[in-house]
């Protein structure tokens, strides 16, 4: 019987998808251009960007050369889910520098402030699956083993151990009224987001913290904008530590975001997304904020900036 190696089956899938670029707009995916459809002609975050560009990297995974493409729906179905948020802390795991992981929005978030982060650069370079494969591949840990056979992922691997987790972390509960899923396509994502959010073209607003080359520094805060908007009634993407592309997308009640601006010790002036969530009393006693702010459930609002990685939507 003829069989064909990882490698060859890859090498195929780059064929087609440079074949679909130059039948398309010469520098547009049919990703990009699905994005320009359901969301408008609104700039594409660099996060998203890197994941649709072809190629690889060195935690790449490759398609089982036995692995037939099913023949789906165009759309998955979506659930709406209501969880309980938050996992127990070490404390060992807090940072003891003084950086503002997390902050309260009273004297901690105002014009002057001066607060110490790291706003680093994004080193997930993960692309996203063949949007045929992404569509039926099961983001849940009891189908781990049929995951990896898809993928040709050796069960003791890192990359093993790394779906694993991100598995769970899209099975992990929430709080009380939040709408979360796990997105493995650009198209699902958008898809949810529009959904969730009630919105259709060009009615989405779309935000990202800058990069600002990883530097942990002290960062004064020059300019602090609300957006408008329903406070419950935003979304944000998270792209999480997977081999291939996986964003966590969630909305959370009484949630407040703001496009921050701000000077580094360095000089340079660059711009972060914050989100402040004013109502903690569904969250775990435990959580990692609570820890670092002295707090508890139902107390101070509690805010953090967004990495380079992450997306907000809201509506415009």
């Amino acid at each position: 019987m003829m069989t064909f190696k990882p490698s060859f089956v890859l090498v195929i899938f780059s064929i087609v998808i440079s074949m679909v670029f130059i039948m398309s707009d010469a520098s547009e995916s049919p990703a990009e251009i699905y994005w320009k459809t359901k969301v408008g002609n609104i700039h594409m975050p660099k996060s998203l960007r890197i994941s649709l560009q072809p190629g690889s990297n060195d935690r790449t995974v490759k398609l089982n050369p036995h692995y037939k493409l099913p023949t789906i729906d165009e759309h998955p179905a979506i659930d709406d889910c209501i969880f309980f948020w938050g996992k127990e802390v070490n404390n060992s795991q807090i940072p003891r520098d003084g950086r503002a992981v997390y902050f309260t929005n009273d004297e901690s978030f105002t014009v002057g402030k001066k607060l110490k982060l790291h706003f680093k650069n994004i080193d997930n370079k993960a692309k996203f699956l063949p949007l045929p494969v992404s569509k039926s591949l099961p983001i849940a840990s009891d189908k781990l083993q049929e995951v990896l056979n898809i993928l040709s992922v050796n069960p003791k691997s890192i990359l093993a151990q790394d779906i694993e987790i991100t598995m769970k972390k899209c099975e992990e509960k929430g709080v009380k009224g939040e709408n979360r899923y796990c997105a493995t396509s650009l198209e699902a994502m958008v898809d949810y987001v529009t959904l969730i959010l009630n919105s259709g073209k060009n009615k989405l607003k779309v935000l990202a913290t800058k990069e600002d080359n990883g530097v942990f520094m002290e960062y004064k805060i020059e300019k602090i904008h609300k957006l408008e908007g329903d406070d419950n009634h935003n979304m944000v993407c998270h792209k999480l530590g997977n081999p291939y592309v996986v964003f966590f997308c969630h909305n959370v009640k009484n949630t407040h975001i703001y496009e921050v601006s701000l000077v580094g010790a360095n000089g340079n002036q660059t711009k972060a997304v914050a989100v402040c969530h004013k109502d903690t009393s569904h969250w775990n006693p435990r959580h990692y904020a609570f820890e670092l702010l002295k707090t508890k459930p139902g107390g101070k609002p509690v805010c953090h900036f967004l990495s380079a990685d992450a997306i907000a939507f809201l509506p415009n």
